[in-house]
């Protein structure tokens, strides 16, 4: 069968089997993994650019459009009248690449374009393209079925189900003429889901009444400052802006520029840090990726603002931060597996913003999923404070593609590939939290050391006033089987015991101690006759006024 170029085609949209029919009803994730399929395509077809427009603030209206090298005729004919979507052929005669670019070829099955049916309940397509040296165009619409999803296996016991004849939709297609400056593939709609809009203007109108929208900006470096630098989670924000966070974040596009800062500010880390092999290691593995995503020379604009891999680590200062590096390079179950990576910790703060805690996985430099704050289920030390202390990203170049699930956005986790994957991130988790544990408690016992500083300073101040520096104040570890305090009459000595624990709670034992030090000074300080209680009472009230 062939287009007739005089006649509008139409027909019904086929899928390959009925998990495809599910997806197009929308399985993503999020918005980002919708618009993420649509910017793969872009990729795969050699686009230099690609822009996503949603029409903002209204958001009635979204388009996808980019200058790669279109959908060809042929294509479209077999995904929606013969063979159906989900049988596509990008991978045909071992094609691993694009061609142009040295980029990876994402796309496996062909069924990005139906991403738009989570955002939209219709849409239109053009195309521009030379094919064979001969020019050719034309404009489609995509209607999809109003209806609900049917159960698999009630698919499966009607008597006329032949295994892969699934329908979603209705299609109307009319060839154009071809445009050279339109060279590239179009997706638009105006047939916007009220589910998306209600989401998208229901967040900006939640960022106005906390006063915030006045910062909205349409530059990537100014959302960053004024917005996700300075929230703790990403979704504080609300879904427009998560929506741009999380496509900076899923794209293989590259980091923003400024290597000591993106993704790891080189400053932050102290001489003996540097000098150690990993971090080296981890910052050369990053430079070499940088350059490659510079390389594939591929743009994504969003609403007029060009997007960047905005990952920075540390984003605060007072942490003690590492870095560290992996790699795997070998055949796993008959094929193989080639796979880097960096983890960054810090200690004792949480990663800003949260969203950036865990380790996420990218496939031929596409994200899969989001952040994994288990660290692909690492059970043995996740905790609720110190997991959110670690960040970092396993980038795959070869292998684990069979274990990638139908969304994109997850994988099979019982596949040989992702349980060597998931192995090797254990291996290198569990050297990181023992060494961050090491650090932690290193790092409290010194700020445990300085607030003690400050306590014995406090309270040397006010016994000197109350006994006219007659006694002075030391503290010392004399054993939990002592007292709280050990008065030194000959040496005027007031001390402090720091392992006394009468009470067995830090906050409860250190008033005790408050109160008996309050006692032991009013007593020494009271002259013959005069009643003790009037000036215990001012000495711990100004105790406790100084230092609780």
């Amino acid at each position: 069968m062939v287009f007739d170029k005089k006649k509008p085609g139409n027909g019904d949209i086929r899928v390959a089997d009925i998990t495809v029919f599910q997806l197009s009803h929308g399985l993503y994730r999020s918005t980002a993994c919708a618009l993420k399929e649509l910017v793969n395509n872009a990729f795969d077809a050699n686009a230099t650019e690609v822009r996503i427009d949603t029409n903002f603030p209204e958001f009635d209206f979204i388009s996808c459009i980019d200058n790669g090298e279109g959908m060809k005729a042929a294509e479209f004919e077999r995904y929606f009248t013969n063979e159906g979507i989900g049988a596509c052929m990008k991978r045909e005669g071992g094609n691993y690449e694009t061609g142009k670019y040295n980029r990876p070829l994402i796309g496996k099955l062909g069924i990005g374009m139906m991403s738009m049916g989570q955002l939209c309940n219709s849409f239109e397509i053009e195309s521009h393209y030379i094919e064979n040296g001969e020019k050719g165009a034309f404009h489609a619409e995509i209607v999809l079925t109003d209806v609900g999803i049917p159960d698999e296996e009630e698919i499966v016991r009607t008597p006329d189900f032949k295994g892969k004849d699934v329908e979603i939709g209705k299609w109307v297609y009319e060839p154009i003429d071809f445009d050279e400056r339109e060279k590239g593939f179009k997706v638009f709609s105006t047939d916007v889901k009220k589910t998306f809009r209600d989401e998208m203007k229901g967040g900006m109108e939640l960022l106005a009444a906390e006063g915030k929208s006045e910062k909205m900006s349409f530059h990537l470096a100014d959302l960053h400052k004024r917005f996700f630098n300075n929230s703790k989670s990403v979704r504080d924000c609300k879904p427009y802006l998560e929506t741009i966070w999380e496509l900076e974040t899923l794209c293989p596009i590259p980091y923003a520029e400024g290597i000591d800062r993106y993704p790891i500010n080189r400053k932050a880390f102290d001489r003996s840090s540097k000098r150690e092999i990993e971090f080296s290691q981890a910052l050369d593995f990053l430079k070499e990726r940088q350059a490659r995503l510079k390389a594939y020379n591929f743009r994504i604009i969003f609403d007029g603002i060009e997007l960047r891999k905005y990952i920075q680590l540390p984003a605060v200062k007072g942490v003690i931060p590492r870095l560290y590096f992996f790699d795997f390079n070998d055949t796993v179950y008959m094929s193989k597996l080639k796979f880097a990576g960096y983890i960054f910790a810090q200690a004792s703060q949480a990663i800003k913003p949260l969203e950036l805690s865990g380790i996420q996985i990218r496939l031929k430099d596409v994200g899969i999923g989001a952040y994994d704050s288990t660290f692909l289920k690492f059970y043995e030390k996740i905790e609720t404070i110190r997991n959110r202390w670690v960040s970092g990203e396993a980038f795959v170049d070869e292998g684990l593609e069979m274990a990638l699930n139908l969304d994109r956005d997850s994988f099979n986790e019982h596949d040989e590939h992702y349980k060597t994957l998931q192995k090797e991130v254990h291996r290198k988790v569990h050297e990181v939290f023992i060494d961050i544990d090491s650090i932690g408690r290193a790092k409290k016992e010194e700020k445990n050391k300085e607030k003690q500083e400050i306590l014995i300073e406090k309270l040397e101040s006010v016994v000197a006033t109350h006994t006219k520096k007659k006694f002075v104040i030391r503290s010392k570890p004399l054993g939990k089987e002592n007292p709280p305090l050990r008065i030194n009459e000959s040496k005027k000595e007031i001390i402090i015991n720091t392992d006394s624990t009468t009470i067995g709670k830090k906050n409860a034992d250190n008033v005790y101690r408050f109160v008996q030090l309050a006692y032991e000074v009013a007593v020494r300080t009271t002259q013959p006759g005069e009643d003790v209680k009037p000036i215990f009472s001012d000495i711990l009230k100004t105790i406790l006024r100084e230092v609780l």
